[in-house]
């Protein structure tokens, strides 16, 4: 899969379509946010198990943090400093992943 970071289109397109999204610039390029929110703690650690094996399966790992009741997920492809087709895939998967840890 292509490394190259998307384009202003793309990404607003993205955005557009998954509002919970936030696009972040920062000293090593844009990256996409998104906090979810979880019934009980132990469902967010459900929701970071499942998002780290679909990590490693499709080798592309996010920065997860855990919180009571919620998950922080911030996507990049740091080789290219930015955000890549990669990064808006993975954040599809984590979205459909948090409707069965709600």
């Amino acid at each position: 899969m292509s490394k190259d970071l998307v384009s202003p289109d793309v990404m607003e397109a993205f955005l557009k379509a998954h509002p919970d999204w936030v696009a972040q610039g920062d000293s090593h390029g844009l990256t996409l946010r998104r906090r979810y929110v979880f019934s009980a703690y132990t469902r967010g650690v459900g929701f970071v198990v499942a998002a780290a094996e679909h990590a490693e399966k499709v080798n592309h790992h996010p920065d997860l943090t855990l919180g009571y009741r919620w998950v922080v997920a911030v996507l990049s492809t740091h080789v290219s400093l930015g955000v890549t087709q990669r990064d808006l895939d993975l954040a599809e998967a984590l979205d459909r992943m948090y409707l069965d840890h709600i």
